[in-house]
């Protein structure tokens, strides 16, 4: 019989938290989410930290909140449909039980929600609070997929609460910010060999709650025009939870319980709104996001206390997100909207994994907005993203559970994505 010996059962858990915390199909740098308003979707989110055109304004820049009239309550919903093809180029000593390397694809389409509600105090003092999801989704392939001892299954959920307040400062400048509650929480599976012919499915759950703010400030420079800055924090967790692998031997103990420090990024936005015409108007975002703070990632296991294996290696550099956008006011109820982004990858090649086959991408939107009442807004905006070629070397630092058994494979991915969101806003 092949032994599973204590040093490769840590490579397992290792890899299973590093999945854990990061979905291939994030639409954003990294595994960021970026759908938070359909009003933004249309513009590919360009100028949404200086618009400051309805509730959505609480996530982006709260300061902009003091622009906002009276009472609103606002829904929107996301649909997420990536696709991320692969294409086998080489592998060496991978088991016969992960062999297909065709017809891969390890996109999940996934609906991702955003609330909004904003208490017009007076014209001094605004409140609002958000409930969104910043970070996200999920891969999926088939268990025997030639990547399987890396990544079968991952699902990352974020949800972010934010009470936030903005004040007038004076005509020209407001200032805002904002307390974040992040609840994160997910579920990895690998298949790991655990004898001859035999492999088995491992299965990782863990969450925590953390916490960071945000602030940001709105001026504007003329009856035409507004710049914005926000700033949101870093935010700490510590990823607590159990490894399970119900079909293997006692002998082999690959059930037990394991964390992982994860610092979500901080995220600094620069944005300008100006209006050129009665129907014309310009929009620019430039966001900062500081994902070098992902270098490592270093696996504990709870039960005796001890780090697992070496640390994963992820390396990340920081990304600019850059996007240009312009709204026409067609009529008194409909505004058109269209914008186009350029979002820089996170990941290099030496570094990057299945579980994440980030890189730069390239954004198309349109969008819409509708007056149905002199209450209610509806809104809806659609995006195509294409992301450059990804390109995937692994090999066994992560899953070599079986002594003798560790495999790499070299390929590259193509992901693409299909974005179609819809809002509605209330103002009572």
């Amino acid at each position: 019989m092949i032994k599973i010996n204590a040093k490769n059962k840590g490579s397992v858990v290792l890899g299973s938290v590093a999945l854990l915390i990061a979905t291939g199909t994030a639409q954003g740098a990294g595994f960021q989410l970026k759908e938070q308003s359909a009003e933004g979707q249309g513009n590919s989110f360009a100028g949404q930290t200086a618009k400051a055109v309805d509730a959505s304004t609480i996530f982006y820049n709260p300061a902009g909140m003091i622009l906002i009239e009276g009472n609103h309550l606002q829904t929107n919903l996301s649909h997420i449909a990536p696709g991320a093809k692969y294409s086998h180029k080489s592998s060496t000593a991978i088991s016969p039980l992960f062999s297909k390397n065709s017809g891969i694809d390890g996109g999940v389409s996934a609906l991702v929600p955003a609330a909004y509600a904003l208490w017009d105090y007076n014209q001094q003092i605004k409140l609002g609070i958000s409930v969104n999801a910043p970070f996200g989704l999920s891969t999926k392939f088939d268990e025997d997929w030639i990547g399987a001892q890396y990544n079968v299954f991952s699902e990352i959920k974020t949800i972010n609460i934010a009470p936030s307040a903005a004040y007038r400062v004076n005509e020209k400048l407001s200032v805002g910010g904002n307390l974040q509650f992040q609840k994160i929480e997910g579920k990895l599976t690998n298949k790991n060999v655990v004898g001859v012919g035999a492999d088995a499915l491992t299965t990782l759950k863990a969450d925590d709650t953390g916490f960071g703010y945000a602030l940001g400030f709105l001026y504007q420079y003329s009856d035409k025009g507004r710049i914005g800055f926000n700033y949101r924090s870093q935010i700490k967790h510590t990823l607590k939870g159990d490894v399970s692998t119900p079909t293997v031997p006692a002998a082999v103990n690959l059930n037990f319980n394991a964390k992982a420090a994860v610092t979500m990024p901080a995220v600094a936005s620069l944005g300008i709104y100006h209006q050129v015409s009665e129907q014309w108007t310009l929009l620019g975002d430039v966001a900062w996001t500081d994902w070098s703070v992902f270098k490592e990632l270093q696996v504990v296991n709870t039960d005796t206390n001890t780090d697992v294996a070496n640390p994963t290696q992820y390396n990340w550099d920081d990304t600019l997100f850059v996007a240009l956008g312009a709204n026409y006011q067609y009529s008194d109820n409909l505004q058109l909207k269209f914008g186009v982004a350029y979002d820089q990858g996170a990941a290099n090649d030496e570094d990057r994994t299945a579980g994440i086959p980030d890189a730069s991408r390239y954004w198309a939107s349109l969008g819409a907005s509708y007056k149905l009442n002199k209450n209610t807004q509806l809104n809806i905006g659609y995006s195509h993203i294409q992301t450059q070629t990804a390109k995937i070397s692994e090999d066994s630092k992560l899953n070599s559970p079986v002594s003798g058994l560790g495999s790499k494979y070299e390929g590259s991915f193509k992901p693409k994505v299909s974005i179609v969101s819809l809002g509605l806003d209330y103002q009572f």
